[in-house]
């Protein structure tokens, strides 16, 4: 396994799906691709970073035709980029998927609900909340259920501790929403008490921030990354509330090990359920498939994703039934 992989998330499950994926080439077509993660995403470019350094990519016609949509973090397969953009062929099953549901709030049938992904392969998500006007455990409490039905690790950072001479109280209600959960009280803008949280980024880990706007997360990025990458913003005299400034989602590589994905405040989250929805037309479609225990992602004869390429089936129920799949395992 090749370091420059390692360092970015690279491991052994993703190199058995891309393995799996290269069989399906032709043997003069497998030398021309190469795995790269995506670091950023456009409407019709995406920045994806490689063995070989960062550079852009459009999306093969058939995953347009899926309407696969690479996430912040997805594993892709390149081809070409030589002097302009290659072609991302294929996104690689994904470890954990952050996401949220679209359409939760309206009273909409469970097949109606959408699935946004906001990130992909993440392991450490940081909820990030602040002691002022804008504290609610309720809604941290929906981010912390949002983290762990991802399959990342939840950690709860208590950001600004500096505005309260006791922060005490904040932390036992953060502690109340579980305790197993870690609880740490920073203060971004200064620099303390930050060891705690830059001992989770070692190489290979990907941590994501994510938070109302306002809470710091962006000045909690550039300390983290102990430079000035993200954009931040005053703070507000009359509340104490920074205003928004991330506006998309960027992928770092953390000097010393680690990758931290900065996240454009969510003001609230509707969990994101696979389990609420209904698979009957999965299931019977996947009795259907050549393999027996079809993962639906690269196997030949796969009902499930020809169902997908005919229109059928849109790409967000696939990723969802493959959760819930994953999940039964």
């Amino acid at each position: 396994m090749l370091p420059e992989l390692r360092a970015l998330g690279w491991g052994a499950d993703f190199e058995s799906d891309y393995q799996a994926f290269c069989q399906t080439l032709t043997p003069e077509a497998q030398p021309q691709v190469q795995p790269v993660r995506v670091v950023g995403t456009g409407r019709q470019i995406v920045h994806v970073r490689g063995a070989h350094g960062d550079t852009e990519a459009r999306l093969a016609g058939t995953l347009r035709q899926e309407q696969v949509a690479p996430a912040i973090g997805d594993w892709a397969v390149l081809e070409g980029a030589g002097t302009g953009p290659g072609r991302l062929l294929q996104v690689l099953p994904r470890r954990t998927t952050f996401s949220r549901a679209l359409g939760a709030d309206e009273g909409r049938r469970p097949q109606a609900v959408r699935q946004q992904v906001i990130a992909a392969n993440v392991d450490v998500v940081l909820i990030v909340t602040a002691p002022d006007a804008d504290f609610d455990l309720d809604r941290l409490e929906r981010y912390v259920q949002a983290v762990q039905a991802s399959g990342a690790r939840p950690v709860l950072v208590l950001n600004k501790a500096d505005l309260r001479p006791d922060v005490g109280w904040y932390l036992n209600e953060l502690q109340s929403l579980g305790a197993e959960l870690e609880v740490h009280a920073v203060s971004a803008a200064d620099g303390q008490d930050l060891d705690a949280l830059q001992a989770l980024l070692t190489e290979g880990v990907t941590l994501a921030l994510i938070g109302s706007s306002g809470v710091g997360k962006s000045t909690l990025t550039n300390a983290l990354l102990r430079r000035e990458a993200a954009q931040t913003g005053a703070v507000r005299a009359s509340d104490s509330q920074g205003r928004h400034t991330t506006t998309t989602r960027t992928l770092y590589l953390v000097p010393g090990g680690g990758l931290l994905i900065d996240n454009p405040g969510l003001r609230d989250i509707a969990v994101w359920d696979a389990a609420a929805a209904d698979f009957d037309d999965l299931e019977d479609l996947a009795a259907q498939c050549r393999f027996r225990k079809c993962t639906h992602t690269t196997e030949p004869g796969c009902a499930v994703r020809a169902a997908v390429q005919a229109g059928e089936v849109s790409a967000a129920r696939l990723a969802a039934f493959q959760t819930q799949q994953r999940k039964r395992r």
